[in-house]
């Protein structure tokens, strides 16, 4: 098992009715919009990574990825 990518995120908790705090699309479905950005997002945080030196922090935006990438895969996949 790693660590740092789960097998599966079954286990993760997602609230499908959670909505938006960002300003521009306060109140709508969070998912929306998550679905809409996350490819945006997702090459946002490579770069980060690329670029950080530190590997505490490259390892934070690892985390970050595969969980964008397990909510992607659970909640915008058709």
């Amino acid at each position: 098992m790693n660590l740092f990518k789960p097998e599966s995120f079954e286990d993760v908790s997602i609230d499908m009715e959670a909505t938006s705090t960002v300003e521009q699309h306060k109140e709508q479905p969070a998912k929306d919009f998550f679905c809409e950005y996350w490819v945006n997002g997702r090459v946002a945080l490579q770069l980060a990574h690329d670029m950080v030196k530190n590997p505490i922090v490259k390892l934070i935006i690892k985390c970050c990825l595969f969980l964008g990438d397990g909510i992607n895969e659970r909640v915008c996949s058709k």
